[in-house]
């Protein structure tokens, strides 16, 4: 066996989806990123099928996917089903489920075949590993570590008695201006975002994802989490303005988030939730991670991919 790759998101789920939801919280990178290609197809058939209506047919070919993504599951020899996964949307790191190093490895033989061009791989630290020697070596790039994370799943919640003194709310949309604006510092300081912080913090209200804490009357920290997928929610980020840091607000938010969302306020879009995640920048662990009811369950790398090694070619004209 081997991998097998496809650009039909429905045939990937199908294939892929058990051996993804099994380990949900370690794959909730690659769930997300799925639940996202699923909205954008969604609204892409809605905008094609309104054109339709407007406009004459299209010719044949013209109505095809153009994002580019590709998805895929890894069979071992032995056969089982999937024991990987992955998908690549281009303009992204591509992302690896399972932690496999030769699983990896045969991954990146099978996009150079391809022709895919991948700037960087987001996947468990073995795999990311991997794949960035054997790409490195066909594609002749360098490779740069962009970050490395640790990956908590919340177990079991300490007391809500303990911690500084607050309350939790949904953030609203009189709290656009100050969303948008902690939302471009935090991609200042941490570089984690992806689009413009304006579209990020209306995507954040149409759902209910953003939630400060606020002490005093006023916001003092701010956590963004996902919409729920296999059950699971992650805490997309946690931000605490340098001025009000080391008081234990980014705690409290990120534990009022994860309490609201197992007791039930997570469950629009996905089912009632059942875990949390949790993915901390590794050079800043966790501290106190089991007395605040976090265990860890992996850890990650990004890896990037720079220009290629080697020596320049000579300019034309150049002695």
């Amino acid at each position: 066996m081997g991998w097998c790759t496809t650009r039909d998101l429905d045939l990937f789920l199908a294939v892929a989806g058990d051996y993804l939801t099994s380990k949900a919280a370690e794959n909730t990178l690659l769930l997300s990123a799925a639940q996202d290609a699923r909205e954008a197809q969604e609204a892409r058939d809605a905008r094609d099928a309104r054109e339709a209506r407007e406009a004459p047919a299209v010719p044949d070919g013209a109505a095809a996917d153009p994002s580019g993504r590709l998805f895929g599951w890894w069979e071992p020899p032995d056969g089982g089903g999937p024991r990987g996964a992955f998908l690549h949307d281009p303009p992204a790191p591509l992302l690896i489920a399972g932690r496999a190093p030769e699983m990896a490895a045969a991954l990146a033989t099978e996009l150079a075949r391809a022709g895919r061009s991948v700037c960087g791989v987001d996947a468990p630290v073995a795999a990311a590993d991997a794949f960035a020697a054997a790409w490195s070596q066909r594609a002749g790039v360098a490779v740069r570590v962009h970050r490395r994370s640790r990956v908590y799943r919340i177990a079991g919640l300490r007391p809500a008695g303990e911690g500084p003194a607050g309350r939790a709310r949904v953030a609203t949309a009189a709290d656009r201006p100050l969303l948008v604006e902690w939302l471009r510092a935090f991609r200042a300081e941490v570089g984690q975002l992806t689009g413009a912080p304006e579209a990020t913090a209306d995507e954040l209200l149409g759902y209910g994802g953003a939630i400060f804490w606020e002490a005093g009357g006023s916001p003092v920290a701010l956590a963004a989490v996902t919409r729920p997928v296999a059950r699971t929610v992650r805490i997309s980020m946690v931000y605490t303005p340098p001025e009000l840091r080391h008081r234990g607000y980014g705690v409290a938010v990120s534990l009022a988030v994860s309490r609201a969302a197992l007791a039930g306020a997570g469950e629009r879009g996905g089912g009632r939730v059942s875990q949390v995640v949790l993915i901390t920048d590794g050079a800043r662990p966790l501290r106190q991670a089991a007395r605040l009811g976090y265990e860890l369950i992996g850890e990650r790398a990004l890896l990037s991919f720079g220009p290629p090694t080697g020596p320049l070619p000579r300019l034309r004209g150049q002695p």
